[in-house]
């Protein structure tokens, strides 16, 4: 009887090492990675594309806007450093403008397995002048139209150590904990560190090898994994017309319907009334937003990696049974 338990916990063992490797695959539909220096932005995995939402499409070459988050990103662009180019939008946002300023991409989401869900993740960062909300925004219909806010998503919940600079110059470094969580409709809540009123410019420049100077490479800031799994059944698997965009966002606590007071800056704006640090100081021109590592991926539904599990652990108990049932007789 020892040996058949055994036997039967190794079967249950490896099935469920089966089940967890299934369940943590992940397949790359689309991605980008924006070191390429002319646009258009094309992925380098997959196929898509992407432009300007509710404002002119992102400025190329992106020569002054790089990334070191922690992540890997394909190629070192930049001779003589680490950094690698990044998809800056400016301005994300103006003062009369919730939800409809920013960045959209479209991704065939074709060639998906039943049982698996659409997954969109990214690397982000803010100017400490710039929105602490964002909304996802997503379409089934193609193009640039048909955009709306999701129901029923699962969001992350991230946070990093990031340094910087604080003010308008490098005179002081800061470092701290940026945050940024994703809810079920889409709304990211992205707050940088600060200092005072000056905030988290993030701007350090960078001589290169060669002695060229390069003004604003933000070497530091991006938060990386930020990312939110669309539910099934809602039109977002296997379709060819998949687009999502990524916009500025009033604070949501805000009723009124427009204004300066409903925008929140990022690095203090505690809420939209406060008028030191609440909103954008500068929402004439707005705050940028630099994104990267923009991936579109599929991935198994958590409810059929349960189920898995399950049926293998099921079927080896049943199996135990009969065989305890046909020694016994």
């Amino acid at each position: 009887m020892r040996t058949l338990a055994i036997r039967t916990l190794a079967i249950a063992t490896i099935g469920l090492s089966v089940f967890a490797s299934t369940a943590s695959a992940q397949t790359t539909l689309t991605q980008w990675n924006f070191n390429s220096l002319t646009a258009p932005f094309a992925p380098v995995v997959g196929t898509g594309t992407t432009g300007g939402y509710g404002q002119s499409p992102p400025v190329a070459p992106l020569s002054s806007i790089v990334y070191t988050g922690a992540l890997v990103d394909s190629g070192t662009v930049i001779s003589g450093t680490t950094f690698n180019r990044a998809d800056v939008i400016n301005p994300p946002l103006i003062s009369t403008a919730n939800n409809s300023t920013g960045v959209w991409f479209s991704a065939p989401t074709t060639g998906m397995q039943p049982g698996e869900q659409v997954k969109l993740s990214w690397s982000q960062t803010v100017g400490f002048r710039s929105s602490r909300y964002w909304q996802v925004l997503t379409s089934t219909v193609g193009g640039t139209s048909g955009f709306s806010v999701p129901s029923g998503a699962t969001g992350s919940s991230i946070s990093q150590f990031v340094t910087g600079y604080t003010g308008t110059t490098q005179a002081t470094a800061i470092s701290g904990t940026a945050t940024v969580n994703v809810n079920s409709t889409g709304l990211i809540d992205f707050r940088t560190i600060g200092s005072g009123t000056l905030g988290n410019l993030l701007t350090p420049t960078v001589t290169l090898t060669s002695g060229t100077t390069w003004p604003n490479p933000l070497s530091a800031g991006f938060v990386d994994n930020i990312s939110i799994t669309l539910p099934t059944g809602q039109g977002y698997e296997n379709n060819s017309n998949f687009a999502f965009a990524i916009v500025g966002a009033f604070d949501p606590t805000y009723v009124g319907s427009s204004g300066t007071i409903g925008y929140v800056s990022s690095f203090t704006g505690l809420n939209s009334t406060d008028t030191v640090t609440g909103y954008n100081r500068s929402s004439g021109s707005g705050g940028s937003m630099r994104l990267d590592l923009v991936t579109v991926s599929a991935v198994p539904e958590p409810t059929t990696s349960v189920l898995a599990a399950s049926a293998v652990i099921g079927g080896a108990v049943a199996w135990r049974r009969r065989r305890r049932n046909r020694l016994e007789a």
